[in-house]
């Protein structure tokens, strides 16, 4: 529940957020009594509680994680890591499976409550609805909240750029956990947008298709529409004594645990704990209500049809019975040899144009229940049984694996794990879900000692008990016409994004721009970025077929070969094709480095492109542009074709692609390779010697390339009439879009700009989360956002609200009225400056934040390609940064009347019904 600012398009590479992440080392424990802490503090603020310190343990980076226990009970862990953001994090131990029936979806509800209000008596923080929000902006930070089956957890996190701040965080989140007011009128508020939620939720057949799994696989009986949210019909009749009651019952210091990560000192911060979290309990056990739970003793399947997607979902279900902690590593060696070329599953289903996800969630938070454990796959309808049929094939047929790539997966995991350890969101994360049913760290400290020793036979004994296809459950999605059918306290740190003592440039004797950064992540990554301009008469499906080729393989190595060389030899190789830049990336071990880079240029110089590869991607392009979601946004995307040569129908496109020849996509790649602008961006770890010298021959050996030229291009056409654009489709909610074209100048105030001015629009005082949702309850959802692609930039408002909901009899066609009235108004309170100091000042926090946020080496090295290839220098996020304290009110009001005098274009994706009541409404919106 929070704005994410993103003001450069990102590079993915597969290794960005790995999955499965493992920890490892040696335990340094301190054992100490119960202490009190002489602390100062207001007469209002009772004296903290007693703490001891359990156990000092370590991860392999030297990163210390200091366990502490308060006196009533409370776990709270804290984990040093400097120039991190700092993450507080609560987590209760109680989600959907601890409720009865009648009251389906209270957990969800509880954590919408947590943001309504706090009583403010016994020296708790007082906060009134949405403050939450509003005093964690104003830090630069961002807050969230989740439920799900076994945890709930209450989350904020801040750059601490100013004193106090890390204080404000933990006061604001024992507020939240442990002294809610749960008032009637705040309790009846906040049920209009918990149930836009549900009916959100109802609407993604992604969701059904894991909430029918987990019924059918655990033999679980609930009237509720979904498990986690449940219906809109249990959160109407919920009372203010069902929530108090509920509340009372979990929230207590046994069954929760605080875990707190970032640049902090582990003392200061558990004296402010000590002070802040005062809720007394019994120190026992909760005799928690568990659902009932029985797994299955053979297989079963069910079928879904909805008219809400075009391809099929598919989801097969297994009972994981892991409860020792080899068992648990063992599982994470059996999850990365089943995505092996051994295993070939991957490989085949490449072939249907779609892979899998496995994942695994904790249905129970009773430690003795098994987990789900789950595949999941989209795939078209034509080919849903095949891919089923194949996963079956493969799981019935699995062999151990063999020793080499059992070491060579095990070589990935550890790697990964270095990548991962840099995070302090993801670090907090395994720490808190692991310490609620096993209440130590020993996956954290134990797990590499354990991986070394797997055998190839546990990994096989693993996957053959635990996935068991025989007694799995299995939930297909299918797509139909709508008319088929059925009815379904201390300083605040001084920051600076980048470390430029740590950056160094040099033009290679090559042409090649090489830049590099000092880290101390141990592996070895890097972006080689060609870039160049968009080459005359385009084919535009070019790109996208000229990726799918890359994917396909080599000389003598298909993508299954090529695949297994990389998992074998710890490599990982990317490349990512658009209409004016090719992206090779590439990550391994600093010993591998060489191996690694030789091998991605491979990759690179020896695409197979043949008419027969051509005809095979162009088959999978045209499958997957008709299974192409409907949405407000691809609404919109697809009229500004005609106006935006870097947008494209999906009629054009397939279009397009029926006309793609083998030329067009050759053109392309001869042009990539001898008309582009060639820049190198490589992390070089300090423990690693000669790693600097090694990346410069390396990128040295490639061929002459133009010398380096920043590339712009004019595109903007302005919109000359208020349009008016809507798509027929089956939700219960309406998918509203209002958007507003300028002309933008590129300058590093006016991306600051647009920034500011999209969150003063979501989150301010004036902003749409305040009045649309908060206080008009119209949506869950409710945001607005920015764009900007060459001189053509964007500021669009976007809802979606129920208006037909016929299952449960929810009529409200006018909110789409009530919606769009809602948007123009707060535009105007936006450009007559109606918004406080106080909210420019968080706006301006946020957009700090976002840039100081960069812990991992990708996230590092992607704003040092954004700074080269724009022109505006390896040290462009500082840039940025630096004048963000300099843009005034009348920059923004300046930059708003700008925007907002043009006219608007509205996309409305929503039910027929909708449309025809709202048919005069949106005439005359078109007129105006």
């Amino acid at each position: 529940m929070y704005m994410k600012v993103s003001y450069t398009k990102p590079i993915y590479f597969k290794s960005n957020a790995p999955q499965e992440v493992k920890k490892k080392q040696d335990v340094e424990r301190a054992q100490t009594s119960f202490k009190s802490n002489s602390v100062s503090q207001p007469i209002s603020v009772k004296a903290p509680q007693p703490y001891k310190l359990l156990s000092i343990d370590k991860l392999p980076n030297d990163t210390s994680i200091y366990a502490y226990k308060l006196a009533n009970g409370y776990r709270v862990t804290i984990v040093p890591m400097k120039d991190s953001p700092t993450i507080v994090k609560n987590y209760v131990n109680v989600g959907s499976m601890n409720e009865t029936d009648d009251i389906k979806g209270i957990s969800h509800f509880l954590e919408h409550m947590a943001f309504n209000g706090t009583k403010g008596d016994d020296g708790y923080l007082k906060l009134n609805t949405g403050d939450s929000f509003k005093l964690v902006d104003k830090m630069g930070g961002w807050a969230n909240a989740s439920t799900n089956y076994s945890v709930t957890d209450y989350v904020n996190s801040t750059p601490q750029l100013s004193e106090g701040d890390v204080e404000n965080q933990i006061k604001i989140i024992a507020a939240m956990t442990e002294n809610l007011a749960l008032t009637n009128e705040m309790i009846e508020k906040e049920k209009g947008p918990v149930c836009s939620e549900i009916n959100m939720i109802l609407d993604d057949t992604r969701t059904i298709a894991m909430d029918t799994t987990v019924r059918t696989l655990f033999n679980i009986e609930s009237s509720a529409d979904e498990l986690i949210g449940g219906s809109v019909e249990h959160i109407k009749n919920l009372t203010r004594g069902d929530v108090k009651s509920y509340y009372d019952k979990y929230y207590t210091p046994t069954n929760m645990n605080l875990v707190i990560t970032g640049d902090v000192e582990p003392e200061e911060i558990m004296q402010i704990v000590a002070k802040n979290f005062q809720k007394r309990g019994t120190n026992t056990p909760i005799n928690a209500y568990e659902t009932p739970m029985k797994p299955i003793e053979k297989s079963a399947r069910k079928d879904l049809y909805s008219n809400k997607t075009k391809s099929t979902e598919i989801i097969v279900g297994f009972s994981n019975n892991v409860k020792d902690l080899r068992s648990e590593v063992i599982a994470s060696v059996a999850k990365s040899y089943l995505k092996s070329s051994e295993v070939g599953l991957t490989d085949e289903l490449f072939k249907y144009n779609t892979g899998f996800y496995l994942g695994e969630e904790a249905i129970s938070n009773n430690p003795e229940q098994p987990t789900l454990l789950y595949m999941n796959l989209n795939s078209t309808e034509e080919n849903a049984d095949k891919v089923l049929n194949l996963i079956y094939d493969k799981l019935e047929n699995l062999k151990k694996p063999s020793e080499d790539l059992l070491n060579a997966i095990k070589k990935n995991l550890k790697k990964d794990y270095n990548n991962a350890i840099e995070s302090s969101d993801y670090v907090n994360n395994i720490i808190g879900t692991n310490l609620l049913t096993k209440n130590n760290y020993d996956y954290l400290t134990n797990y590499d000692k354990i991986l070394e020793t797997i055998s190839p036979n546990e990994v096989y004994n693993y996957i053959k008990s635990n996935m068991n296809i025989n007694k799995s459950a299995v939930t297909m999605v299918h797509p139909v016409s709508a008319e088929e059918a059925p009815n379904i306290s201390f300083q605040g740190k001084k920051h600076v994004p980048q470390d430029t003592d740590k950056i160094s440039t040099k033009t290679l004797s090559n042409n090649v721009e090489l830049v590099t950064e000092k880290t101390k992540n141990q592996n070895m990554n890097f972006i080689l970025a060609y870039t160049y301009k968009e080459l005359n008469d385009m084919n535009p499906v070019a790109p996208y077929a000229l990726n799918k080729i890359f994917e396909m393989g080599i000389n003598n190595m298909d993508f299954a070969q090529i695949n297994d060389y990389e998992q074998r030899n710890c490599l990982e190789t990317s490349i990512d094709v658009n209409r004016q830049s090719c992206y090779i990336l590439g990550s391994s071990n600093a010993e591998d480095f060489e191996k690694n880079t030789n091998f991605a240029l491979k990759r690179f110089k020896e695409p197979q492109i043949t008419q027969d590869n051509l005809d095979y991607v162009k088959s999978k392009l045209l499958e997957d542009f008709s299974l192409a979601k409907v949405t407000a946004k691809s609404l919109y995307s697809d009229s500004q074709a005609k106006f935006n040569p870097n947008k494209i129908s999906y009629n054009e496109m397939i279009e397009a692609t029926k006309n793609l020849t083998l030329e067009d996509v050759k053109k392309l790649y001869k042009h990539i390779s001898q008309n582009s602008y060639v820049s190198v961006f490589a992390n070089v770890p300090e423990s690693v010697p000669n790693a600097q010298k090694d990346i410069e021959k390396q990128f040295g050996k490639l061929a002459t390339a133009k010398p380096f030229e920043v590339i712009e291009e004019k595109i903007y056409i302005p919109n000359e009439n208020t349009q008016v654009l809507t798509k027929v489709k089956n939700n219960s909610q309406a998918d509203i879009m209002q958007v507003f074209k300028y002309k933008s100048d590129n300058t590093i105030k006016e991306l600051i700009l647009r920034h500011l001015l999209t969150n003063l629009l979501t989150n301010s005082s004036i902003g749409l989360f305040n009045t649309l949702r908060e206080k008009e309850h119209l949506a869950y959802s409710v945001f607005a956002d920015n764009d900007n692609d060459d001189d053509c930039g964007e500021i669009s408002c976007n809802i979606l609200t129920t208006t037909d909901n016929k299952d449960i009899g929810e009529f409200s066609y006018d909110n789409v009225q009530k919606s769009i009235n809602g948007f123009n108004r707060q535009i105007k309170c936006l450009t007559d400056s109606e918004y406080t100091d106080e909210d420019l000042e968080s706006a301006k926090r946020i957009l700090k934040s976002s840039l100081l946020n960069k812990e991992n080496t990708w996230a590092k090295l992607t704003p040092l390609v954004n700074g080269k290839i724009s022109g505006y220098g390896i040290d462009y996020e500082n840039k940025i940064y630096e004048m963000i304290d300099k843009i005034s009110r009348d920059d923004i009001q300046n930059f708003a009347n700008k925007v907002f005098s043009n006219k608007p274009i509205y996309s409305i994706v929503a039910s027929k019904d909708t449309l025809d009541y709202n048919q005069d409404f949106l005439k005359n919106l078109e007129n105006s």
